[in-house]
Formats: C-alpha cells, sequence, structure tokens
C-alpha cells in the first residue's frame, strides 16, 4: 500500500488517499488486516498485478468495501499512469509469469512492485501453456534497465538488492535452460521423460506436475529459437536441432 501526499475535501477535510496493491489470497484474515491498516484513509484505487486466483478475488473485495475502482491488464496498458494525490505510479506490462502480468513503478523513489515476476524468495512459476520464458526474460531485462532501487514482491519480504535479485532471477532461468538443453542433447525424450532426468529424485510428489510444466516452458523457449524440434503426434518427443528422428 502507498499513499500520496493528503488533500483537503471541502465536506471531508484532510483526506489521504491510498492506493493498494492486492497480493495476497482470498482470505478474511487478511481482509481484515489490510482494513487495519487502512482505518481513516481513503482507497482511491485498487492495483491488480495479474489474475491468478490468490490476487484478483481480494482486490475485488476490497475494492468493493471502499467504493475503490480496480485496475489491471488489459485496461491499463503498458505506460499509464495512476495518480492518487501527488502520488504517481507507473504501469509496467511485464508478461512471462502470466501474459497479463504489471509490475508498478515508483519512479520518484526507484522502488518496484514485482508482483510474481520477483519474489522476496525462491523463484517465480513460468509454467507452460500461459508461462513465456523468452516474455519473461525480456521482463527481467527490462525491469533492470530502470535501475531500481528496492523491489516489493507480491510474495514475501522486501529485496534491498533490487538489481542482484534481477540478475539472480535471469541467471537461474538461464542455467535451466542450458541444463534441459543439455539433456534434449543426451538424447529424445517426451517431457515426462526430461523431467524425471533434469529434476531426478529431488522432487516431492505434489511438485513432479509444476516441474513438467515449467520444463514445458522452456522447451518452447528452445522449440521456437531453433534450438529443437519435435516429432510423434500422440505422444510429443523432443529432440535436439540437426536430429532427424526415425
Amino acid at each position: 500500500m502507498f499513499e500520496g501526499h493528503p488533500r483537503r475535501d471541502r465536506r471531508r477535510g484532510l483526506v489521504r488517499e491510498k492506493i493498494a496493491v492486492a497480493s495476497r489470497r482470498d482470505d478474511d484474515r487478511h481482509l481484515a488486516a489490510l482494513n487495519r491498516k487502512l482505518r481513516g484513509a481513503t482507497v482511491a484505487v485498487v492495483l491488480v498485478t495479474h489474475s491468478h486466483p490468490d490476487h484478483l478475488p481480494l482486490a475485488n473485495r476490497l475494492a468493493r468495501q471502499h467504493r475503490a475502482t480496480v485496475r489491471r491488464y488489459p485496461e491499463l496498458e503498458d505506460g499509464d499512469v495512476v495518480r492518487a494525490g501527488n502520488l504517481n505510479v507507473t504501469q509496467l506490462h511485464t508478461p512471462g509469469h502470466s501474459s497479463d502480468h504489471l509490475c508498478f513503478w515508483l519512479d520518484q523513489d526507484r522502488a518496484l512492485f514485482t508482483g510474481d515476476l520477483v519474489l522476496g524468495r525462491g523463484s517465480s512459476m513460468v509454467t507452460y501453456p500461459e508461462g513465456d520464458v523468452a516474455a519473461y526474460i525480456r521482463s527481467l531485462d527490462r525491469l533492470a534497465a530502470l535501475k531500481p532501487r528496492m523491489l516489493f514482491p507480491g510474495h514475501w519480504d522486501p529485496v534491498n538488492d533490487a538489481l542482484g535479485k534481477l540478475s539472480e532471477y535471469r541467471a537461474h532461468r538461464l542455467e535451466r535452460e542450458a541444463q534441459i538443453l543439455a539433456e534434449v542433447k543426451r538424447g529424445p525424450a517426451t517431457a515426462q521423460e526430461l523431467t524425471q532426468r533434469v529434476y531426478g529424485g529431488e522432487l516431492a510428489e505434489d511438485l513432479v506436475a509444476a516441474a513438467e510444466m515449467t520444463l514445458r516452458a522452456h522447451l518452447k523457449k528452445l522449440v521456437d529459437d531453433g534450438a529443437g524440434h519435435t516429432r510423434g503426434s500422440d505422444e510429443e518427443v523432443f529432440e535436439a536441432a540437426g536430429i532427424v528422428g526415425e
């Protein structure tokens, strides 16, 4: 949540307007905590980074309670500025985690609200078919070019070393891509087989499906880049470029 300087209203006197960024699952306890923080303030707008269920539903509930508007992509376009008092928040379309993902940039503070593009810990999910690894890397590069001072992720704690975190996330994606390409070059395989070869036994049972969808997103980039191709109709087999299937 962030706040512009107070303004004077003829009927209500001094009014403090806030912009809220929705970043939690639809949970009564979190909604109550937000309202405690907002006591005495006017919510001008609720910004939504993307439409996943741990972001949008709570935003709608919060906005209804405060008679605020909910703003998100594609109504908000890249470069649009939302204003509350003297506060200007620039919208950045940053696809990759999802196609409709926005980050919010406060140029005067060099602060960046990153939604699920960058988290406070661990790595962000980029899963097939919605996730796009190539777009994700481009979005990270775009954020790094802004040279932000601080990141405010949609989950977990703020990040003080903003450029270090962006560099870490970019390196992680490229390292995973190189690992997957090395396995594809080792021999043709289905996505399920490649998941086992890349991740081995390090994954808990409930994470295997998500890992496969992440791997599929990387495979799509490799195919689009010309580093690999697929064959087969019933079950796709992925091969490195230059290999002709039997």
